[in-house]
């Protein structure tokens, strides 16, 4: 499995139009391409455990989501439901995003990406946004600490196979 993950942002108009465009740039080199608000990502990790967990799901027959893009959104978003995952992916007007290409021809899809989305910094999500999404209570931030709530989220990403 080869994983690219990295930084960016754009300014989408047309979610629809813009879905399309990235969709056929995987379809056109191989690769599993999402992109994520990164405002609701607790950095890299999250997301290579969220296509973990999906790419796990989808061996075993145990998926919700007809896609593997899908899938990684659904476990991404600590949701069981696919109704609730896009939350997690492209909004219109400006988005700051974390780029996923997964499989295929990685480099020649990170160039066509990089077309539309402009390589950054990386920057981290507010704890109260992940508090708010993930569910997470004071208290279990008072237990570990705020600085390690990345950890809080990557539990309810797991925690979604236990509750199907």
């Amino acid at each position: 499995m080869t994983m690219e993950i990295f930084f960016g942002k754009l300014y989408v108009e047309d979610v629809s139009g813009t879905l399309k465009t990235i969709n056929r740039i995987g379809k056109d080199t191989g690769s599993t391409i999402v992109l994520f608000d990164a405002a609701k990502i607790a950095g890299k990790p999250h997301i290579e455990s969220a296509v973990m967990h999906a790419k796990r799901s989808f061996a075993e027959g145990k998926n919700i989501a007809r896609t593997l893009s899908m899938e990684i959104l659904v476990y991404a978003s600590g949701q069981r439901q696919c109704s609730l995952a896009p939350r997690f992916g492209l909004q219109a007007g400006e988005n700051q995003v974390y780029v996923l290409i997964l499989d295929g021809e990685t480099q020649r899809a990170k160039d066509e990406i990089r077309k539309l989305v402009c390589e950054t910094e990386e920057v981290s999500a507010a704890n109260e946004t992940l508090k708010k999404e993930f569910d997470i209570t004071d208290e279990e931030l008072e237990v570990v600490g705020p600085d390690r709530i990345d950890e809080l989220v990557l539990e309810r990403i797991a925690m979604i196979d236990a509750w199907r």
